[in-house]
């Protein structure tokens, strides 16, 4: 029996609409992600496909706001690293936030999730892990976006490579931070106050570099470091020790593990989102309306999914593509 094909409308990274064919190959299982995914083939590539059915939308609205974030971070990464495009970072090929059904297609992801091998890491691929994933925060942070969910789970880990992926909690700099979320989260990301800062994430890495190193020893939200080792003592404390305001960033953290980490070819997020920003924000005001002042709830309380009020417009009308050219221009 033939797996099923679908052929779907979608936009591609610069905007463009497309007509791709899809082969569904089986279910994907990200444990850093919430939304439900299948592997689907297209052009003879394995591609992830994010989306919420019909059946979860009217069960969790939220889930159409962390399709919401996947979409803005990975277009907005793919408009930044136009060229070279970093392996530590999921690659967006596709999406459609109007479809009955919603979703983005993502590149398949490297390896698999960290968490099942880094209790037998040797010196070596510790050293390798925290490169890794420093020089993720370091591209993620040089385009304006956080993460917001770094975790064992969103780490993908193949032959001393890192990937960071499930950008479903993401955030812009400069934006009002959410509070919750899953943990391991910075005191400021738990509490939900002030802006968003690229520096947000680092907390969440030291405490992933901690536990890499000593193992069920650093299982602790407050981390009491006095028998740390000094190097990792080192690194770590001007991130545990400071606000936000005065941490490092991870380029100085790579310097300081003697690591050179120029960026790759890219695009000045200020120029490139300058414009586009404020038009997306509006639009995502009025489609979200009460929601947009905070994460989605669980349920609206009104008898609706939710889904209806954020993405209900004709896919060709103008309202998308000022949607598309405030989310990739």
């Amino acid at each position: 029996m033939k797996p099923p094909t679908e052929v779907v409308q979608c936009r591609d990274v610069s905007g463009r609409l497309r007509e791709i064919t899809l082969t569904d190959q089986s279910e994907f299982v990200s444990p850093g992600a919430a939304l439900e995914q299948r592997i689907v083939i297209a052009n003879q590539q394995r591609l992830i496909r994010k989306f919420v059915s019909r059946q979860e939308g009217r069960r969790n609205s939220r889930r159409y706001a962390q399709l919401d974030n996947e979409i803005r971070a990975s277009a907005r990464l793919g408009q930044v690293y136009t060229k070279d495009y970093p392996p530590e970072l999921p690659r967006l090929v596709a999406y459609n936030v109007d479809a009955e059904e919603p979703f983005v297609l993502l590149r398949a992801y490297i390896g698999e999730p960290v968490a099942g091998s880094a209790s037998g890491f040797d010196d070596e691929q510790r050293r390798q892990f925290d490169l890794g994933l420093l020089r993720a925060l370091q591209l993620i942070g040089a385009a304006g976006v956080v993460h917001g969910a770094v975790s064992f789970n969103a780490v993908r880990w193949e032959r001393g490579r890192v990937q960071l992926v499930d950008f479903e909690w993401a955030q812009l700099a400069g934006e009002a931070r959410r509070g919750g979320g899953p943990p391991p989260r910075s005191p400021e990301q738990l509490k939900g106050t002030g802006t968003v800062d690229i520096r947000d994430d680092l907390w969440s890495a030291a405490m992933l570099v901690r536990r890499i190193h000593l193992g069920a020893l650093a299982d602790s939200s407050w981390p009491d470091r006095s028998r740390d080792p000094e190097r990792l003592r080192s690194l770590l404390s001007p991130i545990f020790d400071n606000s936000v305001e005065q941490r490092p960033h991870a380029a100085e953290l790579l310097t300081k593990l003697r690591v050179r980490s120029p960026l790759p070819h890219h695009e000045d997020p200020d120029d490139v989102f300058s414009a586009g920003r404020k038009e997306f924000d509006q639009a995502s005001l009025r489609k979200r309306g009460p929601e947009a002042a905070g994460p989605a709830p669980e349920h609206s309380g009104n008898g609706h999914t939710g889904r209806r009020g954020r993405w209900r417009f004709p896919f060709r009308t103008t309202a998308l593509l000022a949607l598309v050219t405030a989310v990739v221009r």
